[in-house]
């Protein structure tokens, strides 16, 4: 876990450096490299649901685990000054009239996936859908609601 906290923080790191020096869009650019690393590690513990590849627990374990460290990073990236952007987000603007309704939706997302992580690991998938499922919604809920369809 330690490892995984480290890789993520020096693969962002970058991006991060002192608040005052960065471009509204190194925000934008931040958070959407955070989410795109949660939605690859968690289209593969799909995959591994689902059945259309095989179930690896200690893999499974891995990429959860790497999920719930990604998930605490987004929030940093919506910053106020991110809100006109000119770079191409999918972001409904209506995120920045409901600022704490999208915080409640992180901090809920951070909550399930923190809880999948604790719960894989377990030799049978089956054991996972319930907890797996609740934390696809909780980023379908977000989606559904503060995301721009493709």
């Amino acid at each position: 876990m330690k490892k995984l906290i480290m890789c993520a923080g020096l693969l962002l790191l970058p991006m991060l450096g002192n608040a005052q020096e960065q471009r509204s869009d190194d925000y934008v650019e931040y958070r959407q490299a955070a989410f795109n690393a949660m939605g690859w590690h968690f289209k593969k513990m799909g995959a591994m649901i689902q059945g259309r590849i095989p179930y690896d627990a200690a893999e499974f374990k891995r990429r959860a685990t790497a999920v719930s460290v990604l998930s605490k990073l987004p929030g940093e990236g919506f910053a106020a000054e991110t809100e006109n952007t000119e770079l191409p987000t999918r972001l409904k603007s209506e995120m920045w009239y409901q600022k704490e309704r999208f915080d409640k939706y992180m901090q809920n997302l951070i909550k399930a996936t923190a809880e999948l992580a604790s719960k894989a690991g377990v030799e049978d998938k089956n054991d996972l859908r319930s907890t797996y499922g609740n934390t696809a919604r909780q980023c379908k809920s977000c989606h559904d609601r503060f995301r721009e369809s493709s």
